[in-house]
């Protein structure tokens, strides 16, 4: 009989985890463990591999404080979790992190999609960028748990043990904090991970479309005499504004915000306001 076991009315009951001081305590007491949507997602991929009791354990010890030690390296994270025993446990999680080539195609499908690129290069984790990875193959969370490889030294038959399930949460927290830890557990840090993609990046400048060349000053034109006392007329398109002016481009190219909750399109709301306000400055 383990000693994470007490004798009850007949049967076994887990004994209660020694107190921790110093531990890494969940943030939020109750409700919710992350508040950004890659650290949710996270805990919806796990919770969807229906391993229950164990995950409702495992956010009870979280929640105490009971893991004391969390590293997140490339494919590889180690904590340390206080049990009912003195001696705290040890657990693994590894998760296979992508490959080079796998990099590279990362890269270059992030290249055609420039506001998912600005905002990785500027620091932020967009939506958008599950839904690209599933799209060539590359899942960013796991889909099955056999996507991940734990261990733990408790003597726990069950695989996610409480304590592995404790883990678990306290990642979602550390990736909710800093999302480039969960690109960092898929084989890239932080500032390996911009210094790669700013190639895409620079790709992406040299394929843009050339700045409008400014116009001339031509103060004859605009303010000249037309011979008879009155200003000349002004030309047909002012100001190089074409008389059926496109859709913004700038939107175009980079495609509707995360923050979008108009009932109409993005994309033909913005066509309509610039066609306007090209109306509003001829006129």
């Amino acid at each position: 009989m383990s000693r994470d076991f007490g004798w009850n009315d007949g049967y076994y009951t887990p004994a209660p985890p020694i107190a921790v001081s110093g531990g890494i305590k969940a943030a939020n007491a109750r409700g919710a463990f992350a508040k950004n949507w890659w650290g949710r997602r996270w805990i919806q991929a796990l919770e969807s591999f229906r391993i229950g009791a164990r995950l409702q354990r495992g956010r009870s010890y979280a929640r105490s404080g009971q893991v004391i030690g969390l590293d997140i390296g490339v494919g590889r994270v180690t904590a340390r979790v206080q049990g009912s025993r003195r001696t705290p446990y040890d657990v693994e999680i590894r998760m296979r992190p992508y490959t080079d080539a796998q990099w590279e195609r990362i890269a270059g499908a992030l290249a055609g999609q420039p506001w998912n690129l600005a905002r990785l290069l500027g620091g932020e984790m967009p939506e958008g960028l599950e839904e690209l990875l599933a799209k060539i193959g590359l899942p960013l969370f796991p889909t099955e748990y056999g996507d991940l490889v734990t261990d733990c030294s408790c003597p726990d038959v069950s695989n996610p043990c409480k304590h592995i399930a404790a883990v678990f949460y306290i990642m979602a927290e550390a990736f909710d904090a800093d999302p480039f830890l969960l690109l960092r557990l898929r084989g890239r840090d932080r500032d390996a991970l911009l210094e790669y993609l700013a190639p895409a990046a620079a790709e992406q400048e040299r394929e843009a479309p050339p700045e409008p060349e400014p116009l001339p000053a031509d103060a004859a034109l605009f303010w000249g005499d037309a011979g008879d006392g009155r200003s000349a007329p002004l030309p047909e398109e002012p100001c190089g504004l074409p008389a059926a002016p496109a859709p913004a481009p700038a939107a175009g190219r980079l495609g509707p915000p995360p923050f979008w909750r108009g009932e109409r399109p993005f994309l033909a709301c913005m066509d309509e306001i610039c066609r306007a306000a090209a109306k509003r400055a001829q006129e």
